[in-house]
């Protein structure tokens, strides 16, 4: 099956943007974190992470997909999966908290399992954050909990990138 597009944005398949995606956001929040400005530097890093995961999870796990959850609907705005358990229902990779609790029995083989041994280094470092941070005031942000999230997220996206090829998006 072929993986939908962006309608009237691109013709690059919808990973090709969320791995682009990934390099962006990390490189935003290497500049914000090294200007001291740490509640966007956080945001950014979550994002990276989770554009990068999403990409990996659209490229290696034929379950995963952006088109239509039913027959006659529109694609879907961000990637899904059939529910194991239920076969009417789909599981939603929209945000990195709930991919990471699907990882382990999504990515398989050889190239799943370099991705799961290079995340098992950082297991927790994105379970607290939150897209919804952006809303708040930043007070909460911390500089070590940052320094965690820039390097668990140079790492996914180092992984996602090798997975590439080598070549960045």
């Amino acid at each position: 099956m072929t993986e939908p597009k962006i309608a009237g944005v691109s013709a690059k398949p919808v990973e090709d943007h969320y791995a682009s995606a990934a390099q962006r956001h990390f490189e935003d929040g290497v500049f914000l974190h090294d200007d001291g400005r740490l509640p966007n530097a956080d945001h950014h890093y979550g994002f990276a992470a989770e554009c990068a995961l999403k990409s990996l999870l659209l490229r290696l796990v034929p379950e995963v997909s952006m088109g239509p959850k039913k027959p006659g609907k529109p694609p879907a705005t961000k990637p899904w999966l059939p529910d194991p358990n239920d076969p009417n229902r789909a599981l939603d990779l929209g945000h990195i908290q709930g991919m990471l609790d699907v990882l382990p029995w999504l990515l398989r083989g050889r190239a799943g399992a370099a991705v799961l041994a290079g995340l098992a280094s950082h297991p927790a470092e994105f379970r607290a954050w939150s897209e919804s941070d952006r809303y708040t005031d930043g007070s909460e942000v911390l500089e070590g909990t940052v320094v965690r999230r820039r390097l668990a997220a140079e790492e996914i996206v180092k992984l996602h990138n090798q997975q590439l090829g080598g070549v960045r998006p």
